[in-house]
């Protein structure tokens, strides 16, 4: 009867090296799902800020198209105002997304900036830039593109406002290299 109480009390639990494996079998699992979890995260950064640019584009044209209805046939402008004056912080974008997003506005002649950053990640950001002089003195090129690091320029619309004009100006940050230092906009057209 006594070996019977000593064999139940014996096998009720989990021995020393059960319990180390089930430990590092979590660990190797928790090692693998991180990663994949960061990835995930920054995919979907990068989906929001090209989806922001996209819509961006869309009300940008939209506008011209609009404009050249009435006979100016203008892309919109950005106005000098900064963050809360600029009609470009909320103008094509709709007020919860914008709430995500910072504004700030650069203005670099003849080239003016709208810009929206990412509130979880600065370097991810989006850009919608015009020459307000182009030929004609009117506005007739732009350029709306995003910039995460690694990859910091991608058009999503243009109208020749070129990338390599871009470089040009004062562009805005766009991304940060290995350095830890902002990059501007990559050298080509």
């Amino acid at each position: 009867m006594i070996n019977k109480l000593n064999n139940k009390r014996m096998s009720s639990g989990f021995t020393l090296i059960e319990l180390i494996i089930v430990i590092a079998i979590i660990g190797i699992l928790a090692t693998l799902a991180v990663p994949a979890f960061n990835n995930a995260t920054r995919t979907s950064k990068v989906a929001s800020a090209r989806a922001l640019a996209a819509t961006i584009n869309t009300g940008v044209v939209q506008s011209y198209i609009e404009s050249t209805m009435t006979g100016t046939g203008a892309y919109p402008a950005t106005t000098g105002a900064n963050a809360d004056g600029n009609a470009m912080k909320s103008q094509f974008v709709d007020a919860d997304i914008a709430a995500n997003w910072t504004f700030s506005y650069l203005d670099d002649e003849p080239f003016r900036h709208a810009i929206w950053a990412l509130n979880s990640d600065d370097d991810i950001i989006v850009v919608y830039s015009l020459d307000s002089q182009g030929n004609t003195a009117t506005n007739k090129r732009y350029n709306a593109y995003f910039s995460v690091p690694g990859a910091a320029y991608t058009s999503v619309g243009s109208n020749d406002l070129t990338q390599a004009q871009l470089n040009g100006a004062t562009a805005p940050s766009t991304g940060r290299n290995d350095d830890g230092d902002r990059n501007t906009l990559p050298d080509g057209g």
